[in-house]
């Protein structure tokens, strides 16, 4: 630029300036590369594929594991001092989030295992600060399609080792021959093919532009689903499935969405009542006997050990890796008849942490995502993400202990969410219209 010229000047001056040379792509400003190499870098450690290769495939201890997830916490701090005044906006307006990560690290103080409880809750707090991290850094089309991107990424390579190494793709003891892909057994790829699909769909939808190629890999995970011969998952990818559905009628006009709203409530009881008196066939879908694969026995335990004190657990993260021959686990496990690994069920899993007070505390928790997720199914485009999410983490946790747990991406998701409903996306600042100059450089 020449100092003192005014533009039809500079141009006279310059002919080149009449041909201003321009940028095929825009370089993106370096936190915003910064921000994506760390969400990418969260997606990729808490999904945990990585865990089956480094431990041959549960031949070695996995004690070793837990210091792969360091980077991860740094990756979550870095991402929340990017934009830190909406991570803080976020969580003041999630107090019941709060309230259970405090009642979680309060029972550090009644723990039979305070040790293992000290080590798991800043584990917890590092892992719900991701989530955080992701709702506070991305509006939701650009969540939706960093963590689409991504676990695509995860599908395509799953379904190339179960198709060229089948000795390592596919399970060779117990299920012989379910495809698992990078992961160490078929039902843990199959849960994370269920999300990955779910991402898939809903980037489709938010991103028109990119349509064809997001709604193009869908096809992967759903074949990997198949494959997996998992029929929790296959019927969590139907819930999921059925959510969008319900979606895309509601926000196609307002008749449509008022008929649609009276068809999904007549459903759901509809639904209860038909599993209800026909739980034999409903177990049977999901390839389970009565006791849900020895499930109720474990339940039956727990409820016997929380008896004596409802309102306090045995602390976070502490009962199932108790060696005592007279500690919870121990009766549990004497109940049931073989040793269990977790409770098989979320709720009772934090009924046997946090006691009762926890169980209330998620469950209002859980109702409030529920609440704002059906709200953003009218009037928000996060509708096509929490909806189905939500759902699906919903019906899981009836037989999975997947709530609030460290170093898992579901409870990564479910924050990500829950802040995200909360927060929504920055609003965008009108565009100013843009002024003509005349030939002699005057507006």
């Amino acid at each position: 630029m020449i100092e003192g010229l005014d533009p039809g000047a500079r141009s006279l001056a310059n002919p080149a300036a009449k041909r201003p040379s321009l940028p095929l792509v825009r370089a993106a400003p370096l936190a915003d590369i910064v921000a994506v190499v760390a969400s990418v870098g969260l997606i990729l450690t808490y999904v945990g594929f990585w865990s089956a290769p480094l431990t041959g495939y549960g031949a070695r201890s996995a004690d070793f594991l837990r210091n792969f997830y360091y980077p991860a916490y740094l990756l979550a701090l870095i991402l929340v001092c990017l934009r830190p005044e909406r991570a803080l906006k976020g969580l003041i307006r999630s107090p019941l989030l709060i309230a259970l990560l405090l009642l979680t690290a309060a029972t550090y103080f009644w723990s039979i295992m305070p040790e293992l409880t000290a080590r798991r809750i800043p584990a917890l707090a590092f892992t719900t600060l991701a989530g955080v991290a992701l709702a506070s850094r991305w509006s939701w089309r650009s969540l939706t399609e960093i963590i689409a991107g991504t676990l695509a990424v995860l599908a395509i390579l799953s379904f190339l080792v179960g198709a060229l190494l089948p000795q390592m793709g596919r399970m060779d003891e117990i299920f012989p021959g379910a495809w698992r892909g990078l992961w160490l057994e078929k039902n843990s790829m199959g849960n994370v093919m269920v999300k990955t699909t779910v991402f898939l769909l809903a980037a489709g939808v938010m991103a028109p532009e990119r349509r064809k190629l997001w709604f193009g890999l869908a096809v992967v995970p759903v074949l990997l689903i198949l494959l997996s011969t998992s029929k929790t998952a296959l019927v969590v990818l139907v819930l999921s499935l059925a959510s969008m559905g319900f979606v895309a009628v509601v926000k196609s006009g307002p008749l449509r969405a008022v008929v649609a709203t009276w068809l999904a409530v007549v459903f759901v009881i509809g639904a209860g009542l038909l599993i209800a008196m026909e739980t034999d066939t409903f177990f049977a879908l999901l390839g389970k006997d009565a006791t849900l694969t020895g499930r109720t026995e474990i339940w039956s335990g727990i409820m016997q050990q929380m008896a004596e004190h409802p309102w306090k657990g045995f602390g976070y993260g502490a009962v199932w890796d108790d060696p005592s021959f007279t500690g919870p686990k121990a009766w549990i496990g004497y109940q049931a008849h073989f040793m269990p690994a977790d409770a098989h069920s979320g709720w009772l899993e934090l009924y046997i942490a946090l006691g009762l007070g926890g169980v209330i505390l998620f469950a209002l928790f859980l109702t409030q995502i529920w609440a704002q997720s059906l709200w953003a199914a009218y009037t928000s485009p996060g509708g096509w993400l929490a909806l189905p999410l939500i759902a699906s983490f919903t019906v899981t946790m009836l037989t999975e202990s997947i709530a609030m747990n460290w170093h898992e991406l579901r409870w990564v998701i479910v924050v990500a969410l829950a802040l995200k409903l909360a927060l929504g996306d920055e609003p965008t600042a009108p565009s100013r219209p843009r002024l003509k100059r005349s030939a002699t450089g005057q507006v």
